[in-house]
């Protein structure tokens, strides 16, 4: 059952973040857009199943295409109705796991040898953890945030998602770090974020827009830690 969890969160996260560009993001109201996407969704889960279990797969696209349209048409772009979205897709992700727990088993990745089969699911587990940490974690802290960028204007210099680069920067080393066991070196990290973003604070004179820097800067942190500590706990399961 964890094998066939592991490719079918996977498989979503690749669909949901790397393979759902701009283009398809900017035209989700677009029904065929929708479907376009649900169709990519059980393409890559064929993929890394090296299987076509197709009642499964039937369902994961069909209500994958239902929670997506209800997302785009019933609730506004927040926060919290993206964890809602998330949550929801996970959940039907778990339930088809429960439900067809030896799809990953009868496909053909897993007719490889051992050593192989864990390199594969170990990479499984490092491109989710990675596409959770930069991707998902951008999102996670642009919805976060903008309230309090709104309270503080959008009239701040600085290059076209410099921002967003930065965060995805800082977050791939906290991944690398913890991931090689030197933790320690994201608190140097920290610092040097510090020292860096000080000019800027101190010159601006808003304690608005210093609370602002601090708060991105901590939820960027705190939310890379977190996904690289259970990509390293995900790791050790696949390959002990």
């Amino acid at each position: 059952m964890l094998s066939t969890f592991l490719a079918l969160i996977t498989a979503h996260l690749i669909a949901d973040f790397p393979l759902q560009s701009d283009w398809l993001l900017a035209r989700k109201h677009n029904p065929a857009v929708l479907l376009l996407h649900s169709l990519i969704v059980a393409a890559v889960v064929v993929c890394l199943l090296g299987a076509t279990p197709w009642p499964l797969i039937a369902i994961l696209a069909s209500t994958h295409l239902v929670i997506d349209a209800i997302k785009v048409y019933a609730l506004k772009d927040t926060l919290w109705s993206f964890f809602l979205d998330q949550f929801v897709h996970l959940a039907v992700i778990a339930g088809l796991a429960t439900i067809f727990p030896d799809v990953f088993q009868l496909g053909l990745w897993a007719k490889f040898s051992p050593g192989f089969l864990a390199l594969y699911q170990a990479g499984l587990c490092l491109i989710g953890g990675t596409i959770l940490s930069l991707q998902t974690g951008a999102i996670i802290i642009k919805k976060a945030t903008q309230p309090f960028l709104e309270q503080i204007g959008h009239d701040i210099e600085g290059l076209r998602h410099g921002g967003a680069y930065i965060g995805c920067l800082e977050r791939a080393l906290v991944m690398l770090l913890v991931l090689i066991n030197q933790p320690a070196g994201v608190g140097f990290l920290i610092t040097a974020k510090s020292i860096l973003r000080f000019g800027d604070v101190k010159e601006s004179h808003q304690r608005k827009l210093t609370e602002y820097v601090i708060i991105g800067t901590f939820l960027s942190f705190g939310w890379g830690l977190l996904v690289a500590t259970l990509t390293q706990l995900a790791l050790k399961h696949w390959m002990p």
